[in-house]
């Protein structure tokens, strides 16, 4: 279902930040989508437990609030830019962290959680040294994914996320000998077509804009 997540990236960027695309960009959307999505069903192995309901529930949501969150950061951009103001990286990073960690405090508040994650850590002080440099390694992750969004655009850091699930099979095949069966390397190839015709498209805008 993750795969897809460039579709909701899509129609939120339509719906809500006023985004125009081409034909050609919906079907490198929907190769790439495609694509990566037989991948992982290529590699899906069978005894797994069974998708809850709730389970469900929560990816749709996810998606859905994956593109509402694209609409509003491309018209942030748009209503910026008619302003001649350019929104930073660390801009969209700050505000975004900010209002991720009062949501969540105000959640965790609701259930309950605060004073037994407070209590957890008091307990179990080793933690601390962990959780200090996953933060840092999030926060470093994230400085990418705000760059992108910033200077790119929210489709592009979808592309980007999504497609790494196919170089990291590509990876692991090559670097470590795992195999991957005819489905899986179909798929691999139908999300590379994607991405080299996005890849031809803009490298033909940027000759046009040179000329």
């Amino acid at each position: 279902a993750k795969s897809g997540k460039m579709a909701p990236v899509m129609v939120g960027s339509l719906l809500l930040g006023g985004a125009k695309y081409e034909l050609r960009e919906y079907l490198q959307v929907a190769a790439i989508i495609g694509g990566t999505a037989i991948v992982s069903l290529g590699k899906k192995k069978g005894g797994g437990a069974e998708s809850s309901t709730l389970g469900v529930v929560y990816i749709i949501m996810s998606l859905v609030l994956d593109g509402v969150t694209a609409g509003f950061q491309k018209r942030l951009k748009t209503e910026t830019a008619k302003l001649g103001v350019k929104p930073k990286p660390y801009d969209f990073m700050f505000w975004t962290n900010l209002f991720m960690c009062l949501t969540a405090t105000v959640i965790a508040g609701g259930l309950g959680q605060i004073n037994s994650g407070v209590s957890f850590l008091v307990a179990n002080p080793d933690i601390m040294s962990k959780i200090v440099k996953f933060a840092v390694c999030s926060a470093v992750g994230q400085s990418f994914i705000f760059y992108t969004i910033a200077n790119f655009d929210p489709l592009i850091l979808s592309t980007v996320t999504t497609t790494r699930k196919i170089f990291s099979v590509l990876l692991s095949i090559f670097l470590k000998g795992h195999s991957l069966s005819v489905m899986g390397w179909s798929g691999i190839g139908l999300a590379v077509s994607g991405i080299l015709s996005e890849l031809q498209a803009k490298t033909r805008s940027k000759k046009k804009h040179t000329n």
